[in-house]
């Protein structure tokens, strides 16, 4: 157990943010615990451009050291500005805890000219920014590579020329990508949203912003041995996916596939083979990438173990000769996500495969030596239910040698904005809870081990992905409540709406709050 922040930082490799001088500081806060925000690739990345960035300096937050930073134990106060990366809509608490320990004021409305701007990016915040708006000052649409320096730089000049907040806020809001909240009103008509009017000076909608990722290395900067992929330095090999699954709005924030070429994957690759045994390749569609067989033997050249991200099965039972490959880097576990076990579920979710060619593909691996398969599952499904799901678990262990080898996650599919299941009607959560009872009674009589999620977490992630401005507004209040988290709370929440567990549900009729963003 790591007792003190000096014990994280004296054990890292790579960039030291902290051995810069700048004239502005920034506070780069991850709304989580370190373990998790040092394998956070985007989290990273933004820790490397403000690293190049004249005249700025960076320190690192994260939840279990509260308001003060990492490197330096300074006040979350005493900077100039806050950005939080938010992945996940269940990081909200944190991310406003934060805040208020950190002696900000949480509103944006309520900062005054010498306050600390907030301002945030991150896969959640590109999907709906709506629920973040009220605390925020900025919101980056996106991919940030090119727009985080130039916020930077313009911030940096305005203040320079002593430009007040709400004139650096217009500067700023004419770069592509940059979301002002405060610069765009919803309006509402009986509780029910009708559009949204935008400030002379403001642009809407906010144009997603992706880059050509040949431009910009995406990997591990600061490697550390206490990160959640104990041992593992990353490096990411493409961004955005080939396929179109209904449910996954991965694809809908990175899209097109970009593929990097043999030769910066090879450069990166080098560059962190110093620090650690085991090199992860990250990406959504690894198996597209055409290098993909040169790239793994270039990890074996440089004598490291192998790891990655989940795969494709669509694409893995085309190259089958990957597996040896697989073996051969020591991999010890593959993580595949057949989301259901009906063939019609899966037709509907985009997933593909007949039941048999699932079986055939896993058996097939471990066979090569594979000691273990990761399975993700959802339930809450469009079409399929448990029972299915049970069923086509129990042909696979019938034909391996250890349902031991075989491990389950699972999940409530949450409908994400964008996505082509954005507006379903999703089961109640009743109906969440019997599939949970059978689900587990089933997997454990067939003894495959598992693990998954409360649907009551579930239905809040539901509420906050799918959520407005006015969710958000009556968030801080859970800050004081004894139990946050509960069900309760939140139900008590959205009933000062005039909402309730059906509104959860299905939302929105016509204006969707996540048509602030233009995805592209």
């Amino acid at each position: 157990m790591v007792e003190s922040a000096k014990n994280y930082w004296e054990e890292e490799q790579g960039i030291f943010p902290s051995s810069k001088v700048g004239k502005f500081l920034f506070a780069l806060c991850f709304p989580g615990d370190y373990s998790l925000g040092m394998t956070n690739l985007g989290y990273q990345s933004i820790i490397r451009l403000l690293f190049e960035a004249p005249d700025w300096r960076g320190e690192r937050f994260f939840c279990e050291y509260g308001s003060r930073s990492l490197e330096s134990g300074l006040p979350l106060n005493s900077f100039d500005m806050i950005g939080f990366n938010f992945s996940f809509e269940l990081d909200i608490l944190n991310l406003l805890s934060l805040l208020q320990e950190g002696g900000i004021p949480l509103f944006a409305r309520d900062r005054k000219e010498k306050d600390p701007w907030v301002i945030s990016g991150g896969p959640a915040a590109t999907l709906n920014p709506e629920i973040l708006d009220p605390f925020m000052d900025l919101i980056v649409i996106g991919e940030a590579e090119e727009i985080f320096p130039l916020i930077l730089a313009l911030w940096k000049e305005g203040e320079e020329k002593g430009k007040s907040r709400e004139e650096k806020k217009k500067i700023l809001g004419n770069i592509p990508g940059v979301y002002i909240p405060g610069g765009v009103k919803p309006l509402y008509q009986g509780g029910e949203l009708q559009g949204f009017e935008a400030e002379e000076g403001f642009s809407f909608p906010v144009k997603r912003q992706w880059v050509d990722i040949n431009e910009f290395e995406t990997r591990t900067f600061i490697y550390t041995p206490f990160s959640y992929f104990q041992g593992a330095s990353l490096v990411e090999v493409s961004r955005g996916c080939r396929y179109h699954c209904s449910f996954c709005a991965g694809r809908n924030i990175y899209h097109p596939l970009r593929n990097r070429s043999l030769e910066l994957i090879e450069k990166m690759i080098d560059h962190v083979s110093p620090w650690s045994d085991k090199i992860g390749l990250v990406g959504a569609d690894l198996l597209s990438h055409p290098a993909l067989e040169e790239i793994i033997k270039y990890v074996f050249k440089k004598n490291k173990k192998l790891t990655f991200s989940s795969l494709s099965a669509l694409s893995l039972v085309r190259k089958k000769n990957l597996g040896e490959l697989f073996c051969e880097g020591e991999v010890e576990t593959i993580t595949l996500a057949p989301e259901s076990g009906s063939f019609p579920a899966r037709m509907v979710l985009g997933k593909g495969l007949s039941n048999e060619e699932w079986i055939d593909l896993i058996k097939e691996l471990l066979e090569q030596g594979i000691k273990r398969i990761k399975l993700y599952f959802m339930l809450g499904k469009p079409e399929g239910g448990v029972e299915e799901d049970l069923e086509f678990l129990t042909k696979l262990v019938a034909r391996i040698k250890n349902p031991q080898q075989v491990l389950v996650s699972y999940s409530f599919l949450i409908p994400k904005p964008h996505t082509a299941l954005s507006d379903w009607r999703t089961p109640s959560i009743r109906d969440w809870e019997r599939e949970k009872r059978i689900w587990e009674r089933g997997l454990g009589k067939l003894k495959i081990p598992f693990s998954g999620e409360s649907p009551r977490l579930a239905w809040i992630q539901l509420l906050l992905a799918r959520g407005d401005r006015l969710i958000g507004e009556k968030i801080p209040q859970l800050l004081s409540h004894p139990h946050p988290w509960s069900f309760r709370a939140w139900q008590s929440l959205l009933g000062e709406l005039g909402r309730d567990d059906e509104w959860v549900r299905s939302p929105w009729r016509n204006v969707k709050p996540w048509q602030v963003v233009d995805m592209g």
